[in-house]
């Protein structure tokens, strides 16, 4: 997992931190959470510390379940996504510009799903990640 930015334990993220260290890339994030509360229902978010190997990583819930981790990183972040099989499938159906699929397939499967980060620093990249996001909240909705 990539290490976040943020890397002091004793120091959790506030709104300003997150905003500054996404830069550019925050609007992308936002339009994550829109989409998610448009479609699907109200999102909360919680800071995590893993360890010194990932840092603080922020989850992202809708109706208590988990949607995605983001990693924060400098100017932008990666998102790491859980994908059950039939998601899985779905997605190697789509067309994601930018993106390969052999990650996801090469990714090892636990019981839950495939594993994977996502990095998002451009327009591209921010379009596959509301593209993943619809594909994991499809038969979610509670």
């Amino acid at each position: 997992m990539s290490v976040s930015i943020f890397d002091n334990p004793l120091v959790e993220p506030d709104r300003d931190m997150f905003t500054a260290a996404l830069g550019h890339t925050k609007p992308y994030f936002d339009q994550a959470i829109s989409l998610i509360e448009d479609q699907y229902g109200k999102t909360t978010t919680e800071w995590k510390f893993y360890g010194k190997k990932s840092g603080w990583i922020l989850k992202l819930y809708c109706k208590k379940r988990n949607v995605l981790f983001l990693i924060p990183l400098a100017g932008h972040f990666r998102a790491s996504f859980t994908f059950g099989e039939p998601a899985f499938q779905k997605i190697m159906l789509e067309e994601l510009p930018g993106f390969n699929k052999q990650e996801l397939i090469d990714a090892k499967k636990y019981a839950e799903g495939r594993t994977i980060q996502y990095k998002v620093e451009m327009d591209t990249e921010a379009s596959n990640l509301l593209k993943f996001i619809r594909i994991k909240m499809e038969g979610r909705q509670m």
